[in-house]
């Protein structure tokens, strides 16, 4: 409600004209983010459409119309190969068969601490400071290393555009959802300024006979930029971040989970020439978990991931169309949790990465462009290891394109892979223990992608085929222990299918399609199928206030998960009960949620944002790991509004 009033002081305090919102679907919409700049194929910007390498963008605009509160829901129900599931209580990515591990998360390049769970935490996002979001899919070990086997996220945030801005947006919603952002920019000759702060919160809900964890959370991020002269730019930024996790019920009124992030860095760019830069940069990142006694009124520190990042990247276009990046990188990751010692004793653990990579795009014609890589990563417990990349764009007419290639990959087994001690105190207990004598992964990745644009039709493939050598996972080696080791090789194939049309300019609809398959047999944990719609209308009643109503939807398809555990079983002859350690089969049904939004712009530069989510009440039958956690049908209403 803070930003509420200061809402409502600012309308008093300033006199604004109405402007008019557009919010018309352009025909040429596609055509128009195909020349949006993207850095996270190459390193440098390049127009997306000139991009030699597949990479998927969400715009600011996108995010704008999905009325989403969270990265997890953005990210799920925008698109078709990325499910997210549920493991005690916290957040799993699964991209196109990959999991939190192989995906590797930046925010404007640099990599994000995170949880124990080889996951980030998503909710440390925030939604209204989205410029745009690019995805590749596939390995990209020859520009970022470690972790980025299956696929590279980069969260580009906002800069400012004008000499003074401030945007404000509050949203109220069912389960008591919360969401409150403040934002204020200037844009100067010397440079400029931006000042974000978000609040989210959540109250934990009952699904069928378990708690779905709530939470409240808030967070502010400064960036400010200084132009020195004409040729040197340097950029500072910061972040707080704190959240409190309540597992609800008896044990939220016992026991809270407190989680802190600090975040801070430096970058200089100096332009050599008009062609060629160099920039210095560093990066500092810890995540920290507590668990707070609410009612002794005391906390325990039981978590921290500090990662430190030094990079030096160098850049030239040459003649107009080629291009070269080259860079040297220093990463340090400190692990301390309570899980490396089976009597609960916290120790740290860490591990450093010096690398040294080169990538050029070469443009033979304005038709066909090549790309080629190399990245050299020193680990200081797995010595060497080269991750190269060729690929290639061809255009055999102006409106079609065609890409793919070949990418190494590599990761390193993690801080808890290597060092986890710990006895799991739930499920009968078990004894959770690490592996220093395994071996770094290595991944080889095949892509092909084709974009076709007809008419107000955008058509996208893509293909994927990966193979994971010396392949992580934990494995049972007795009835009460399960390790991490190598289990050897693990083939991946993925595919995105996707088509949209715009009907005279007002009504435009999208559906994709992903399908996902491994060999990973019983251990496989993917949904093979999955597929998205979205039908987007914008109305003709007003001049200048034309209400957006958006239905979209996502459909999982079914899947049997098989695990291990203890059987309670019937003598035949003794008619004594006797337990016995077998396999058994869990199954999860196929589902899809819904859902339906109003956008409606208002005078003074106001907009009005109303949904229903999961519009069919859909509840899962039972809530476990690979459950949806959604409580059902629910509701929520917000509002918007910006100085210009």
């Amino acid at each position: 409600m803070r930003i509420i009033y200061l809402l409502v002081l600012l309308l008093a305090g300033f006199h604004i004209h109405a402007q008019n919102s557009d919010l018309l679907i352009e025909a040429d919409e596609k055509l128009v983010e195909l020349d949006q700049v993207v850095v996270t194929a190459t390193r440098i910007e390049r127009n997306l459409k000139n991009v030699p390498i597949a990479i998927q963008v969400i715009n600011n605009k996108n995010i704008e119309k999905m009325q989403v509160s969270t990265m997890r829901d953005l990210l799920e129900y925008e698109l078709p190969g990325i499910e997210f599931t549920n493991n005690g209580g916290y957040t799993n990515i699964n991209m196109l068969g990959f999991s939190g591990k192989y995906v590797l998360f930046l925010v404007d390049g640099e990599r994000m601490a995170g949880e124990s769970f080889d996951n980030i935490d998503y909710n440390r996002i925030d939604m209204e400071n989205i410029e745009r979001i690019e995805i590749i899919k596939g390995a990209s070990s020859s520009l970022y290393g470690s972790n980025a086997v299956g696929g590279v996220i980069n969260i580009i945030t906002k800069k400012p555009s004008q000499p003074f801005n401030v945007q404000a947006a509050a949203r109220g919603g069912s389960e008591n959802e919360q969401n409150q952002n403040l934002s204020i920019s200037s844009k100067q000759k010397w440079g400029w300024l931006n000042l974000t702060g978000a609040y989210k919160a959540r109250d934990p809900y009952l699904l069928h006979d378990a708690y779905v964890a709530g939470y409240k959370d808030y967070s502010i991020t400064p960036k400010v930029s200084f132009n020195w002269g004409s040729k040197l730019e340097l950029e500072a930024k910061g972040g707080y971040y704190f959240k409190e996790r309540n597992q609800g019920g008896m044990d939220g009124k016992k026991m809270r989970n407190h989680f802190y992030d600090y975040s801070g860095g430096l970058k200089g760019t100096y332009s050599i020439s008009g062609e060629q830069h160099i920039s210095v940069s560093g990066n500092y990142d810890r995540y920290d978990k507590y668990n707070y006694y609410k009612l002794l009124n005391e906390k325990e520190k039981n978590y921290e991931n500090e990662q430190i990042r030094f990079s030096t990247l160098y850049d030239r276009m040459i003649a107009g169309k080629h291009s070269l990046v080259a860079g040297i990188e220093y990463f340090s990751e400190a692990l301390m949790t309570y899980m490396f010692e089976s009597d609960g004793t916290n120790e740290s653990k860490n591990a450093q990465t010096y690398s040294i990579f080169a990538q050029q795009d070469w443009a033979l014609n304005d038709r066909i462009t090549f790309v080629g890589g190399l990245r050299y990563d020193y680990h200081s417990q797995f010595k060497g290891h080269l991750s190269p990349r060729l690929s290639a764009m061809y255009k055999p007419v102006d409106r079609i394109t065609l890409r793919g290639g070949y990418s190494g990959g590599f990761r390193s087994p993690t801080l808890k892979e290597l060092y986890t001690d710990w006895f799991h105190p739930y499920g009968g207990g078990f004894q959770i223990i690490g592996n220093k004598d395994m071996k770094a992964e290595s991944g080889n990745n095949f892509n092909f992608s084709a974009e076709g644009i007809f008419g107000k039709t955008l058509f996208t493939a893509m293909v994927q085929y990966s193979v994971i050598g010396d392949k992580i996972d934990n494995v049972w080696v007795n009835n009460d222990t399960t390790q991490y080791i190598n289990i050897g090789k693990a083939k991946i194939f993925g595919s995105e299918f996707s088509i949209s049309h715009t009907f005279n300019n007002r009504i435009h609809i999208k559906g994709t399609y992903a399908y996902v398959h491994d060999d990973l047999g019983r251990r496989s944990t993917i949904r093979p199928h999955t597929a998205t719609l979205r039908a987007d209308y914008t109305a003709s009643f007003f001049k200048s206030y034309n209400p957006a109503i958006s239905f979209s939807g996502k459909y999982f398809s079914g899947m049997d998960i098989y695990a291990t555990g203890d059987i309670t079983e019937t003598d035949d002859e003794t008619g004594i009960d006797k337990e016995a350690d077998k396999e058994y089969k869990v199954r999860y049904d196929a589902y899809s949620i819904w859902r339906l939004t109003l956008t409606q712009p208002l005078p003074f530069n106001l907009s009005l944002h109303a949904g229903i989510n999961n519009l069919f009440d859909y509840k899962t039958k039972f809530y476990s790991f690979y459950s949806s956690i959604s409580p059902g049908r629910t509701f929520y209403i917000g509002l918007k509004w910006s100085l210009k």
